[in-house]
C-alpha cells in the first residue's frame, strides 16, 4: 500500500514537472499549434482511450497567428473558421493541449499526451480586413477590347485650324470658325473591365477623320463629364459621380470652343445614305458606261491628226480626266471600299481636272475669236506646244491646289456625288469640291458670252470689209473661223448640259428628302461621257474623218491635190 501511494506521489510530481516545462516552452514561442481534445474519454490513471480522439472539425495554420503578439494574449479556437482565419467573439484559454514529440532514428514517432491542470497563456490575433486589389486584375474582362488598327482614327468635328463657334442643342446647326485653341484631346492605351478601367499608360497618337456622323447628338462638356478617346478611336465617357460606370461610343466627333472647353457630340441617330445600296449600284453602273465613251473621244482626239490640234488634245484630256474619276468612284461604291482617305483625293483631283479642262476649252475659244482670228496670226509648233503647256498647267495645279487645301484641313476628298447634306460637318466637308466647280462653271459661262459677242463682231467686219479682216497683209481664215465657229457651238451646249447637271447635282446635296427624283439628277450626271460622245463626234459630224481613218488606216494614198487640202486644213490652232 506503501508502495502505491509512493507510486502516485511520484507520477504527480512528474506531471507536474513536464506541465511547468511545457508552460514554459509556450511562452517563449508563442507560436505553437493548440488544439482542443475531447476529455470524455481519458481514463483515471492519465491514459487517453483510443476511442476518445476524435478529429478536431477546424485545423489552424501556424503562421496565423504571430510571435510578435504578447503572452498575455489568447486564441478562441471554438470559433476558427475552416479557412484558418480567427474570430475575434471569444477569448478562452485551451485546457488541453497535444505535444508532439518525435525520437530521431527510431522506426515509429510516438506522440505522449497529457492534460493540464493550468491555464496556459495563449495568443489573440485581431481581425485584418483583406486589402481590395489596386487593380482591376479580379475584375472580368469585357469580351470586347479597343484594339488600335492602322484604321483608327479620332473624329474631329471641325477642320484643322478650325474651333466650334456656335453651337446649339443639336450639333447639325453648329458652326466652325478660324482657330484659337489648339485641339488636343487625350488619348490613353486601356483594358475594360467589369466597371473598372485600367489604364496601360501606354502613349499613343492618332491621325483625325474630320466631320460629325450624326443627324442628332448628344452633347458632352468636360467641366462636368469626363471623356477620353481610346486606341481604337472610340470614345470613353465615365460617369463622374461615384457609379464607376461608363460607355463606349463609336460614333461621336470632339472640338473645342473658342474658350477652350472640350466638347463631345455622340450620335442619336446616324447620318442615313441619299440613296439605297441599289441605286448606288445602279449609277456605278451609268458611270462604267460613260467610261469607254469618254475613252474613245480621248483615243480619236489624240490619235487622228486632223483631230490633233489645240481644241483636241484639250478636249481628249478632259475626257480621260472624267473617265478616270468615274471609274475609280464607281469601284469603290460597287465594292465598298473606304472613300477615306487617299482614294477620296485622286477621285476628287480627277473630277476637278474634268471642270478645269473645259475652262480650257472655252478659253481657246475666246482666244481663237478675239486674237488669233481677228489677227490672223497661225501659231507655230513652239508656240501650239507652248499654249497647250500653259493650258495644262492651269488644268493640273488648279485641282492640285484645291486638293492640297482638303488635305491641309483634313477634310474627305470623296465628292458630292451619292452624298446629301444632312449636317454642317457634311455641307463643310465639301468646301472645296461645290465652291470651286460652281466657281469654274460660272467662269466658263461668262467666257462663252464674251466668244458669242466676238462671233458677232468678225461677222460685221466680213460683211463690212469683205475677206481684207487683216492688217498685215495676211488673208482671213476662213476656214479655221468655221471650225471655231463649230467648236463653239459645241462647246456651249455641253456647258449647257453640264450646267444642268450641276444644279441638279447641288440640289440633291442639299435636299433633305428621299424622294425619288433625287435618283434621276444622279443619273444625269452618270451619263455626262455619253453627252460628250454625242456632242463631239455626232452633232460635230465628225463622220467622215473617222471613218476614212477607219477603212484607210495609213494604206490609203493619197494624191497631190488632196494633200494639198489635207495640209491647209491641219492647223494646230
Amino acid at each position: 500500500m506503501n508502495f502505491c501511494c509512493w507510486r502516485l506521489i511520484f507520477t504527480l510530481v512528474i506531471l507536474e514537472a513536464i506541465c511547468s516545462y511545457l508552460g514554459a516552452a509556450a511562452q517563449a514561442t508563442n507560436g505553437s499549434v493548440d488544439l482542443n481534445l475531447d476529455t470524455s474519454g481519458i481514463n483515471p490513471n492519465g491514459t487517453v482511450s483510443p476511442t476518445s480522439n476524435e478529429v478536431l472539425a477546424a485545423t489552424i495554420s501556424t503562421g496565423i497567428v504571430s510571435a510578435t503578439k504578447s503572452p498575455n494574449e489568447s486564441v478562441d479556437t471554438s470559433s476558427l473558421h475552416p479557412n484558418g482565419t480567427v474570430s475575434p467573439t471569444t477569448n478562452e484559454v485551451l485546457n488541453t493541449t497535444i505535444s508532439p514529440a518525435f525520437e530521431s532514428g527510431s522506426s515509429a514517432t510516438e506522440a505522449a499526451v497529457t492534460l493540464a491542470t493550468n491555464k496556459f497563456p495563449a495568443v489573440e490575433v485581431s481581425p485584418q480586413k483583406a486589402a481590395e486589389p489596386a487593380d482591376c486584375s479580379q475584375r472580368e474582362k469585357y469580351r470586347i477590347q479597343p484594339i488600335a488598327k492602322d484604321s483608327s482614327r479620332l473624329r474631329k468635328c471641325c477642320p484643322h485650324g478650325e474651333n466650334l463657334d456656335i453651337y446649339r442643342e443639336n450639333q447639325s446647326d453648329s458652326m466652325c470658325d478660324s482657330a484659337v485653341v489648339n485641339f488636343e484631346p487625350t488619348i490613353i492605351t486601356a483594358v475594360l473591365f467589369d466597371n473598372c478601367i485600367e489604364d496601360l499608360e501606354i502613349p499613343t497618337a492618332l491621325s483625325y477623320e474630320i466631320g460629325n456622323p450624326c443627324n442628332s447628338s448628344l452633347q458632352y462638356d468636360d467641366q462636368e463629364d469626363a471623356f477620353f478617346v481610346l486606341q481604337d478611336g472610340s470614345l470613353l465617357i465615365i460617369d463622374k459621380f461615384g457609379n464607376e460606370s461608363y460607355t463606349v461610343e463609336q460614333n461621336y466627333c470632339l472640338d473645342v470652343d473658342k474658350s477652350g472647353n472640350l466638347f463631345a457630340f455622340t450620335c442619336v441617330t446616324q447620318v442615313e445614305e441619299q440613296i439605297a445600296f441599289a441605286k448606288v449600284i445602279f449609277v456605278a453602273v451609268l458611270m462604267l458606261i460613260s467610261m469607254p465613251c469618254l475613252l474613245l473621244v480621248s483615243y480619236l482626239h489624240m490619235t487622228l491628226r486632223l483631230l490633233r490640234n489645240l481644241h483636241g488634245l484639250s478636249l481628249s484630256l478632259m475626257s480621260l480626266c472624267l473617265a478616270s474619276g468615274y471609274f475609280v468612284h464607281s469601284v469603290v461604291h460597287i465594292y465598298g471600299i473606304s472613300n477615306t482617305g487617299f482614294i477620296g483625293y485622286v477621285i476628287q483631283f480627277f473630277i476637278l481636272g474634268y471642270f478645269f479642262w473645259y475652262f480650257c476649252i472655252c478659253f481657246n475659244v475666246l482666244l481663237n475669236v478675239w486674237y488669233k482670228l481677228p489677227c490672223c496670226i497661225q501659231l507655230t509648233k513652239f508656240w501650239a506646244a507652248f499654249n497647250f503647256a500653259c493650258y495644262c498647267i492651269l488644268a493640273f495645279t488648279g485641282p492640285a491646289t484645291i486638293v492640297a487645301m482638303t488635305v491641309q484641313k483634313g477634310l474627305p476628298g470623296m465628292p458630292s456625288y451619292f452624298l446629301q447634306g444632312l449636317t454642317e460637318s457634311i455641307r463643310d466637308s465639301q468646301r472645296y469640291f461645290i465652291p470651286p466647280v460652281s466657281t469654274v462653271l460660272f467662269l466658263s459661262f461668262l467666257i462663252n458670252i464674251i466668244s458669242f459677242f466676238g462671233f458677232q463682231r468678225i461677222n460685221g467686219y466680213v460683211k463690212a470689209e469683205g475677206t481684207d479682216l487683216c492688217r498685215n497683209n495676211e488673208r482671213f481664215d476662213q476656214q479655221k473661223y468655221e471650225d471655231v465657229k463649230k467648236d463653239a457651238k459645241c462647246v456651249s451646249l455641253l456647258g449647257i448640259i453640264m450646267v444642268i447637271s450641276w444644279l441638279l447635282e447641288i440640289v440633291t446635296f442639299y435636299s433633305g428628302s428621299k424622294s425619288n427624283y433625287l435618283l434621276l439628277c444622279d443619273m444625269v450626271n452618270g451619263l455626262q461621257g455619253v453627252w460628250v460622245l454625242l456632242i463631239f463626234l455626232v452633232v460635230r459630224r465628225r463622220r467622215t474623218i473617222i471613218l476614212r481613218w477607219w477603212y484607210d488606216r495609213g494604206s490609203h494614198e493619197i494624191g497631190g491635190t488632196e494633200l494639198q487640202s489635207l495640209s491647209k486644213n491641219n492647223n494646230p490652232t
